[in-house]
């Protein structure tokens, strides 16, 4: 059984006070966009919703940020940073970003052939935001104007926390309506069932990694294979390939998702972007991306 995020979500806020969220539920059927090539001839594009950004760049507020970075794809590993609303989920992705955003198996794909090529830059986007209809009227069509000036052919859109797998529903569905196809990868079934993308692939981990288990560059490889290769083999909207893979074989963590006594685990909601490390504000000054 999967963990049930939208029930646990509503049971741990309800118990410290707060009002229910009202998850999106789709009362219609998506768009499909049908693919114009197979994968191997394809340029992909890709969003990660984990609120990555590269040193030099401007780190990412908690109060619904609808910002989006554009991350060169050839940006190496330490060179990049996260920040997101819920900076517990990002423990493993601060080590290891592929776990979350995998440039590495990205360009392992493409230089073994399996897709075309690699969009030049990748979009990242601190999922957690809370307005749908910001997430629709903002979010969408920023990444609808940035896969068009792109070229993709096709776009993977990763998910790291609940209302991230949210986001990725509606920006799918919208880019869907709009000619892009896309396929959504996360680890909430519930929530990719409750928004009904055209195209989802689920992997049953913790959430954060969506992409693989950290420093298994073999796991995470595979995964984005998978996903990507729902492109050439899902004929019909609203296809889910449930991968096979197991995070481990005692499963103690969903049983301490779905725990309703976990509290309000998100940071702060304001205005002031938070950089993974000081020395990142600095940088994104020097770079001019922030006014001091």
């Amino acid at each position: 059984m999967t963990v049930a995020y939208m029930q646990a979500i509503t049971e741990r806020y309800k118990a410290i006070g707060y009002a229910p969220y009202r998850w999106y539920q789709a009362d219609e059927a998506p768009a499909w966009a049908p693919t114009a090539k197979p994968l191997s001839q394809s340029r992909v594009g890709m969003l990660s919703t984990s609120g990555a950004y590269a040193v030099g760049q401007v780190a990412y507020h908690y109060k619904d940020d609808t910002s989006i970075r554009s991350i060169p794809s050839q940006t190496p590993k330490r060179d990049l940073r996260f920040s997101h609303v819920t900076e517990n989920y990002l423990v493993d992705a601060r080590q290891d970003a592929d776990c979350i955003l995998p440039l590495t198996a990205m360009r392992a794909l493409e230089a073994e052939g399996f897709i075309g090529s690699l969009a030049d830059e990748v979009f990242s986007c601190m999922g957690g935001v809370y307005s749908q209809r910001r997430v629709r009227e903002e979010i969408a069509p920023a990444l609808l104007a940035g896969f068009r000036e792109q070229k993709v052919d096709c776009a993977l859109l990763v998910s790291m926390w609940p209302v991230c797998h949210q986001t990725v529903c509606l920006v799918a569905r919208y880019l869907e309506a709009h000619g892009v196809p896309t396929m959504c990868l996360g680890s909430a079934l519930d929530i990719f069932k409750a928004g009904r993308p055209p195209r989802a692939t689920f992997v049953d981990y913790p959430l954060g990694h969506s992409t693989g288990k950290p420093f298994d560059p073999v796991d995470q490889a595979g995964i984005v294979r998978a996903a990507l290769g729902g492109f050439d083999s899902m004929t019909r909207p609203e296809t889910i390939e449930l991968l096979p893979n197991v995070w481990d074989e005692v499963r103690q963590w969903r049983a301490d998702a779905m725990r309703a006594d976990r509290g309000d685990t998100r940071q702060p909601r304001d205005e002031t972007p938070q950089f993974q490390l000081v020395a990142d504000r600095e940088a994104a000054i020097a770079s001019g991306a922030l006014r001091a």
